[in-house]
């Protein structure tokens, strides 16, 4: 989707928000007054009929045209169309096909002005092209239907304005929620706002200062890497190299790998800066020490996760062990080691993070942290429809548990026979990049 627009669109019916059919408008100040008139019939298009061979405008399909050419009452029309009250099946089907006959649309925003509802939600992530949106909008769209909703999707490319946007437009289509993946900001002043005027919204994957209060539905970010580097200090590695994005400086972290520190604390942190707790957590559980030299800093593009893992490589640094703590980190991580020469795991164990379709292409096959994507958009979807039918947001922080998938690419620890460094091979390395934006 293209970044030039808000990029929302009605997941399962595709259609977007505003749709104007295959009409092109014209602008009426631009014609001849004579051609105004013509102007206003070519945005109309005619090709429903009614009962007598007419042809009529599908958008000006009323509940009366359908009763009408049905030849019942309004009031039995509306009530067939409603589903609502009782009629003889004989009404229903003459009802019916009159309205498939005429193309006949509901009007879901008059009906929400009257019921206060249109069994809508509204999802706002920054990149639906990231395999893990992709999967959480499995998750949030099949549950949504099961509970009688449809979904209204909208792509923020991680842009605050566009999310803004966004918002706004979800809102005027009188979505009955929000389950949003928010953009970082200092002022997410138009989440704040929707919640003020009484929007149910429930956060997705992350949480930021200002919006503490809203429900959380995420990964346990911390226990995720954790469990990674638990693994490979169980394997015997004491030398665990860690591939991040994080800009916290350790120092900053180090007070929150307590276990009795408050997980709000956490949760207003990046997803990158909580899994480097997750490290640090296991290495001090460990009672290992911390090696700033270990700590491979990294833009978040896989280029350079790459040229950081080569350079990290190039120095003497004895790790027996890399893990990378994000799907783009891990593509990058593994190009880096294998471009230098290593073997996995001879030379180096590896754990990536997120079950990629690549992970199982290569040989070995890569060990890797998964997120249950499709779980996190179901609860996420749970929650919200229960705030909506009236119940409280409880718990308030929901954390699902990451799965490590135990593949070929670690082994158990072992001094190395010589000194590894990095001898650059050009050839024959790949792994497929991911995209890049949205998730931090």
């Amino acid at each position: 989707m293209s970044s030039a627009g808000l990029g929302t669109f009605h997941l399962g019916v595709a259609n977007t928000l505003a749709h104007v059919g295959n009409d092109v408008k014209i602008a009426e100040e631009d014609l001849p007054h004579g051609d105004m008139a013509r102007s206003r019939r070519q945005r109309v298009r005619y090709d429903a009929v009614d009962g007598e061979g007419r042809r009529m405008a599908r958008g000006a399909v009323t509940i009366i045209d359908v009763a009408q050419a049905a030849g019942v009452s309004k009031s039995a029309a509306a009530r067939v169309l409603a589903r609502n009250g009782s009629v003889s099946d004989k009404t229903r089907m003459k009802v019916l096909e009159a309205a498939a006959r005429l193309g006949y649309r509901p009007n879901h925003v008059a009906r929400a002005m009257k019921s206060g509802a249109t069994n809508t939600i509204g999802i706002v992530v920054p990149d639906v092209a990231l395999p893990f949106f992709s999967a959480v909008l499995r998750g949030l769209a099949d549950t949504a239907r099961a509970a009688g909703f449809e979904v209204l999707v909208s792509n923020t490319d991680n842009d605050a304005d566009i999310e803004a946007r966004s918002l706004e437009l979800l809102a005027e289509q009188r979505v009955d929620g929000v389950v949003i993946a928010p953009v970082f900001q200092e002022n997410p002043a138009a989440i704040v706002r929707l919640d003020r005027e009484g929007m149910p919204i429930v956060l997705l994957d992350r949480r930021m200062p200002g919006l503490e209060h809203l429900p959380l539905v995420s990964l346990d970010h911390v226990d995720a890497t954790e469990r990674a580097i638990r693994s490979l200090i169980e394997g015997g590695h004491r030398r665990i190299a860690l591939v991040t994005e994080a800009a916290q400086v350790r120092s900053t972290l180090e007070s929150l790998t307590s276990r009795t520190s408050e997980s709000s604390d956490l949760s207003l942190l990046r997803p990158s800066a909580q899994r480097f707790v997750g490290y640090l957590r296991a290495l001090h559980r460990a009672g290992l020490e911390i090696d700033d030299e270990l700590i491979i800093r990294s833009g978040y593009t896989t280029g350079d996760a790459q040229q950081a893992v080569e350079a990290f490589l190039d120095r003497d640094t004895g790790a027996t062990a890399l893990h990378a703590t994000d799907a783009v980190l891990s593509s990058g991580a593994y190009r880096g080691i294998r471009a230098c020469g290593f073997s996995i795991p001879d030379d180096l164990s590896f754990i990536g993070f997120d079950d990629e379709d690549w992970t199982t292409m290569v040989q070995p096959a890569v060990t890797v942290v998964e997120q249950p994507r499709q779980r996190l958009g179901a609860t996420a979807t749970t929650a919200l429809v229960g705030i909506i039918r009236g119940g409280a947001a409880e718990p308030r922080e929901q954390l699902l548990e990451a799965e490590l998938v135990v593949r070929g690419s670690v082994a158990a620890a072992s001094l190395p026979s010589h000194t590894l460094r990095c001898e650059p091979i050009r050839t024959g390395v790949s792994a497929p990049s991911p995209s890049t934006s949205g998730r931090l």
